[in-house]
Protein backbone atom coordinates (compact mmCIF):
# COMPACT_ATOMS: atom_id res chain seq x y z
CA UNK A 1 0.00 0.00 0.00
CA UNK A 2 1.20 3.32 -0.81
CA UNK A 3 0.31 7.09 -0.63
CA UNK A 4 1.71 10.10 -2.90
CA UNK A 5 3.30 13.20 -1.39
CA UNK A 6 4.83 16.12 -3.07
CA UNK A 7 8.19 16.18 -4.30
CA UNK A 8 10.59 18.77 -2.73
CA UNK A 9 11.22 21.86 -4.85
CA UNK A 10 14.94 20.66 -5.57
CA UNK A 11 13.62 17.53 -7.79
CA UNK A 12 10.69 19.30 -9.99
CA UNK A 13 13.38 20.10 -12.89
CA UNK A 14 12.67 17.50 -14.89
CA UNK A 15 8.98 17.88 -14.04
CA UNK A 16 9.32 22.26 -15.10
CA UNK A 17 10.86 21.02 -18.52
CA UNK A 18 8.10 19.02 -19.22
CA UNK A 19 5.74 21.23 -18.27
CA UNK A 20 7.23 24.09 -20.84
CA UNK A 21 7.99 21.35 -23.67
CA UNK A 22 3.95 20.91 -23.64
CA UNK A 23 3.24 24.57 -23.49
CA UNK A 24 5.95 25.60 -26.26
CA UNK A 25 4.62 22.33 -28.95
CA UNK A 26 0.74 23.37 -27.93
CA UNK A 27 1.63 26.61 -29.06
CA UNK A 28 3.45 25.97 -32.36
CA UNK A 29 0.52 23.54 -33.14
CA UNK A 30 -1.79 26.49 -32.83
CA UNK A 31 0.45 29.41 -34.94
CA UNK A 32 1.08 26.69 -37.23
CA UNK A 33 -2.30 25.06 -37.86
CA UNK A 34 -3.55 28.76 -38.12
CA UNK A 35 -1.36 29.62 -40.29
CA UNK A 36 -3.35 27.26 -42.97
CA UNK A 37 -6.11 29.72 -43.36
CA UNK A 38 -3.43 32.97 -44.83
CA UNK A 39 -1.61 29.74 -47.51
CA UNK A 40 -3.07 30.28 -51.35
CA UNK A 41 -2.30 26.57 -51.18
CA UNK A 42 -3.02 24.08 -48.48
CA UNK A 43 -1.51 20.74 -49.57
CA UNK A 44 1.98 23.02 -50.49
CA UNK A 45 1.47 24.52 -47.36
CA UNK A 46 1.50 21.50 -45.10
CA UNK A 47 3.75 19.59 -47.05
CA UNK A 48 6.20 22.44 -46.09
CA UNK A 49 5.48 22.65 -42.69
CA UNK A 50 4.12 19.62 -41.53
CA UNK A 51 7.08 18.47 -40.15
CA UNK A 52 7.37 21.46 -37.93
CA UNK A 53 3.93 20.01 -36.36
CA UNK A 54 5.22 17.16 -35.81
CA UNK A 55 8.31 18.36 -33.98
CA UNK A 56 5.76 20.41 -31.62
CA UNK A 57 3.64 17.56 -30.76
CA UNK A 58 6.37 15.47 -30.35
CA UNK A 59 7.22 18.50 -27.32
CA UNK A 60 3.54 17.50 -26.81
CA UNK A 61 4.55 13.78 -25.84
CA UNK A 62 7.53 14.68 -24.26
CA UNK A 63 4.94 16.77 -21.67
CA UNK A 64 2.65 13.97 -21.40
CA UNK A 65 5.63 11.71 -20.05
CA UNK A 66 6.56 14.19 -17.21
CA UNK A 67 3.11 14.21 -16.21
CA UNK A 68 3.37 10.27 -16.53
CA UNK A 69 6.50 9.90 -14.62
CA UNK A 70 5.66 12.19 -11.89
CA UNK A 71 2.35 10.31 -11.06
CA UNK A 72 0.15 13.43 -11.87
CA UNK A 73 -3.68 12.66 -11.60
CA UNK A 74 -2.92 10.61 -8.67
CA UNK A 75 -0.82 8.21 -10.64
CA UNK A 76 -3.93 4.91 -10.74
CA UNK A 77 -4.46 2.69 -13.40
CA UNK A 78 -6.83 5.39 -15.08
CA UNK A 79 -4.28 7.88 -14.68
CA UNK A 80 -1.10 5.82 -16.03
CA UNK A 81 -3.60 4.36 -18.53
CA UNK A 82 -4.70 7.67 -19.98
CA UNK A 83 -1.51 9.38 -20.01
CA UNK A 84 0.10 5.89 -22.21
CA UNK A 85 -2.19 6.21 -24.81
CA UNK A 86 -2.54 9.53 -25.36
CA UNK A 87 1.61 9.55 -25.26
CA UNK A 88 1.17 7.16 -28.08
CA UNK A 89 -1.21 9.21 -29.78
CA UNK A 90 0.90 12.24 -29.79
CA UNK A 91 3.83 10.24 -31.23
CA UNK A 92 2.09 8.78 -33.91
CA UNK A 93 0.29 11.95 -35.04
CA UNK A 94 3.94 13.16 -35.06
CA UNK A 95 5.50 10.29 -36.65
CA UNK A 96 2.19 11.11 -39.38
CA UNK A 97 3.28 15.10 -39.89
CA UNK A 98 6.93 14.51 -40.12
CA UNK A 99 6.15 12.32 -43.04
CA UNK A 100 3.88 14.87 -44.50
CA UNK A 101 6.38 15.66 -47.52
CA UNK A 102 6.64 12.21 -47.98
CA UNK A 103 3.35 11.03 -48.14
CA UNK A 104 -0.37 11.13 -46.49
CA UNK A 105 0.37 8.30 -43.20
CA UNK A 106 -3.62 8.24 -42.92
CA UNK A 107 -2.77 5.11 -40.67
CA UNK A 108 -1.20 7.30 -38.15
CA UNK A 109 -3.56 10.15 -37.95
CA UNK A 110 -6.47 7.33 -37.77
CA UNK A 111 -4.59 5.56 -34.45
CA UNK A 112 -3.92 9.29 -32.95
CA UNK A 113 -7.38 10.25 -33.73
CA UNK A 114 -8.52 7.23 -31.32
CA UNK A 115 -5.82 7.13 -29.03
CA UNK A 116 -5.40 11.14 -27.83
CA UNK A 117 -8.75 11.33 -27.15
CA UNK A 118 -9.25 8.13 -24.75
CA UNK A 119 -6.36 8.52 -23.10
CA UNK A 120 -7.05 12.22 -21.96
CA UNK A 121 -10.49 11.80 -21.25
CA UNK A 122 -9.62 8.29 -19.03
CA UNK A 123 -6.92 10.54 -17.56
CA UNK A 124 -9.04 13.34 -17.23
CA UNK A 125 -11.47 10.92 -14.90
CA UNK A 126 -9.06 10.11 -12.67
CA UNK A 127 -7.88 13.95 -12.55
CA UNK A 128 -11.17 14.90 -11.35
CA UNK A 129 -11.37 11.72 -8.84
CA UNK A 130 -7.67 12.06 -7.35
CA UNK A 131 -8.62 15.89 -6.54
CA UNK A 132 -4.86 15.78 -6.52
CA UNK A 133 -4.92 18.61 -9.00
CA UNK A 134 -7.00 21.71 -7.46
CA UNK A 135 -9.39 24.01 -8.86
CA UNK A 136 -10.10 24.74 -12.37
CA UNK A 137 -6.46 22.79 -13.03
CA UNK A 138 -8.47 19.54 -12.31
CA UNK A 139 -10.89 19.92 -15.48
CA UNK A 140 -8.03 20.51 -17.95
CA UNK A 141 -7.30 17.03 -18.77
CA UNK A 142 -10.77 16.30 -19.58
CA UNK A 143 -11.09 19.12 -21.51
CA UNK A 144 -8.36 18.49 -23.69
CA UNK A 145 -9.97 14.81 -24.50
CA UNK A 146 -13.14 16.24 -24.93
CA UNK A 147 -12.52 19.06 -27.14
CA UNK A 148 -11.61 16.84 -30.32
CA UNK A 149 -14.48 14.61 -29.97
CA UNK A 150 -17.14 17.82 -29.56
CA UNK A 151 -15.16 20.51 -31.55
CA UNK A 152 -12.12 19.07 -33.46
CA UNK A 153 -13.75 16.24 -35.23
CA UNK A 154 -16.72 17.67 -36.66
CA UNK A 155 -15.43 20.57 -37.65
CA UNK A 156 -12.63 18.88 -39.31
CA UNK A 157 -14.85 17.02 -41.50
CA UNK A 158 -16.43 19.60 -42.92
CA UNK A 159 -12.74 19.71 -44.94
CA UNK A 160 -12.03 23.66 -44.94
CA UNK A 161 -9.68 25.90 -43.41
CA UNK A 162 -11.86 26.42 -40.23
CA UNK A 163 -11.07 22.48 -39.61
CA UNK A 164 -7.13 22.60 -39.70
CA UNK A 165 -8.01 26.18 -37.28
CA UNK A 166 -9.81 23.86 -34.76
CA UNK A 167 -6.76 21.38 -34.69
CA UNK A 168 -4.51 24.83 -33.94
CA UNK A 169 -7.22 25.02 -30.92
CA UNK A 170 -6.79 22.04 -29.23
CA UNK A 171 -2.92 23.55 -29.37
CA UNK A 172 -3.96 25.78 -27.10
CA UNK A 173 -5.64 23.20 -24.71
CA UNK A 174 -2.24 21.36 -24.57
CA UNK A 175 -0.95 25.22 -23.67
CA UNK A 176 -3.61 25.40 -20.57
CA UNK A 177 -2.46 21.69 -19.44
CA UNK A 178 1.37 22.50 -19.69
CA UNK A 179 0.22 25.54 -17.58
CA UNK A 180 -1.58 23.50 -15.21
CA UNK A 181 0.94 21.01 -15.39
CA UNK A 182 3.58 24.18 -13.94
CA UNK A 183 1.31 25.12 -11.36
CA UNK A 184 0.48 21.60 -9.72
CA UNK A 185 3.15 19.90 -7.81
CA UNK A 186 4.88 16.80 -9.50
CA UNK A 187 4.32 13.79 -7.27
CA UNK A 188 6.26 10.50 -5.67
CA UNK A 189 5.03 7.16 -4.64
CA UNK A 190 5.32 7.12 -0.81
CA UNK A 191 5.66 3.82 1.28
CA UNK A 192 2.34 4.28 3.76
CA UNK A 193 4.40 2.78 6.58
CA UNK A 194 6.85 5.23 6.27
CA UNK A 195 4.53 7.96 6.54
CA UNK A 196 2.35 6.82 9.54
CA UNK A 197 3.68 6.70 12.81
CA UNK A 198 2.93 3.52 14.94
CA UNK A 199 -0.02 3.84 17.53
CA UNK A 200 0.91 2.99 20.94
CA UNK A 201 -1.97 1.56 22.92
CA UNK A 202 -2.40 3.03 26.32
CA UNK A 203 -2.61 1.26 29.87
Amino acid sequence: MSQLTPQPFESRTWFRWAAFAIIVGGAAMFVLQAGELFASNRPSYFSVVGPAIGIAQLLMAFGCVGLWSDHAFGGGVFARTGLALAILGLAALAVGNLAAPFGDLAVFYAGATLLIPVGFVLAGIAAIRSRVWHGWERFIPLGVGLLPIIVVFPTYAAGNAIGEFAVGVWGLAFVLLGWAELREPPLEPAHAENSVKPHKRGR
